[in-house]
């Protein structure tokens, strides 16, 4: 029996197979580079050595639309994991992002992404945040295998060395005073 719409005399055409849909591989993804955010060095882009300086990373999770494959589609970016180098032959890879001090009371205290310099120095700190990806036509959201790691810009470190000076009162108000000479 022929299809709907058409007569015995008509030939049909043969029904062409699906075309062979391939699962969107993260190198597929190139072009929706991930917004990686930077590098936080606390205090203000110096430490002192044998006391912790604190790093954070800015990188949050994001939503690109674009086109791929010649169809609309969104790609949300969500940092897994952080890989810190701390500019001194140290790195460390972890799950937490960091986050800055929180008042004068937490100022100069250890937290999960702090580093402690043994020596002083001028380093270079850099951050690699490592995203997975998450991508929807519409459909629903489903998950792309791979990740991919994204260099923040590197940060410029001084590290000093501190000496503590007591003094008779306020150096400033009174530079002859004992200890301030």
């Amino acid at each position: 029996m022929p299809p709907p719409g058409a007569s015995d005399d008509e030939p049909i055409a043969p029904l062409e197979p699906a075309a062979a849909a391939r699962p969107i591989a993260i190198t597929d993804l190139v072009s929706f580079t991930p917004l990686v955010g930077e590098l936080v060095v606390e205090p203000e882009g110096w430490g002192v050595v044998g006391t912790p300086t604190n790093f954070y990373a800015t990188a949050e999770t994001h939503t690109m639309e674009g086109e791929l494959f010649g169809a609309p589609i969104e790609v949300r970016w969500t940092p897994s994991s952080y890989r810190f180098d701390y500019g001194d032959g140290t790195v460390e890879e972890t799950s937490a992002a960091g986050a800055p001090w929180r008042g004068t009371e937490e100022a100069w205290t250890e937290t999960t992404t702090s580093h402690t310099y043994a020596t002083t120095d001028d380093v270079t700190a850099s951050v690699t945040v490592i995203f997975t990806a998450e991508v929807s036509a519409g459909g629903g959201w489903f998950s792309v295998p791979g990740s991919l790691p994204v260099e923040a810009p590197p940060v410029g470190v001084k590290v000093f060395e501190v000496d503590t000076v007591l003094t008779d009162g306020d150096c400033l108000a009174n530079p002859a005073a004992a200890g301030c000479g």
